[in-house]
């Protein structure tokens, strides 16, 4: 029972050293850059079309740029299910009225940097996710790899199909799609879901 030893001598053994966090921390920088050029490449468009039109009223003529409009206006892709087709002209209309108008000359810029804080939004609770999703594929092939090298076979649960699946040869990636692993110890059948 007191396995754990073998890798735990005291409680500063759990402490993250600062090599771990600052590559955690890189890891999510580089993936929250990946993830934001989507939102990058949309404000360019939204700035391409809006570029075509004198002044902010305007907009509401140009075709295709409504749901650019509507981010703009701070309303989420989630929050769009709940409003009907006039509660959205009058959020646009708000984000004219007293934005756009406001900013003068420079109401397209006005337009992209709104655009781009409700994207960051959408962003940023993406990212949180994303961190523990990372934290969680990166002890899962810690384990796996613990159990290769010890000879010690497994099973896996399928995330989408919710099969379990026998050790291979090959488990390249299958933490990206592993809801859960099971092995025999010493001690029985162990399983872990994740």
């Amino acid at each position: 029972m007191t396995a754990y030893l073998n890798h735990l001598q005291s409680s500063d053994d759990l402490v993250t050293t600062y090599e771990a966090t600052r590559a955690g921390f890189v890891a999510l920088a580089l993936e929250k850059n990946r993830r934001a050029t989507p939102y990058v490449a949309e404000a360019r468009a939204l700035q391409a079309a809006a570029n075509q039109v004198r002044n902010p009223a305007d907009l509401l003529n140009v075709q295709g740029i409504e749901m650019g409009l509507l981010t703009a206006a701070g309303l989420s892709d989630k929050s769009l299910a709940h409003l009907t087709a006039e509660d959205k002209i009058d959020a646009i209309n708000g984000l004219i009225k007293n934005f756009l108008e406001p900013a003068g000359a420079n109401f397209v810029e006005e337009l992209v940097f709104r655009f781009l804080l409700t994207r960051g939004d959408t962003l940023g609770g993406s990212m949180r996710n994303v961190g523990g999703a990372l934290a969680q594929r990166k002890l899962t092939r810690a384990i796996l790899s613990t159990l290769t090298i010890a000879g010690q076979s497994y099973h896996w649960q399928h995330s989408k199909t919710k099969k379990w699946i026998a050790m291979t040869n090959d488990d390249a990636e299958i933490e990206l799609s592993l809801r859960g692993l099971s092995w025999e110890s010493d001690l029985g059948r162990r399983t872990l879901n994740l």
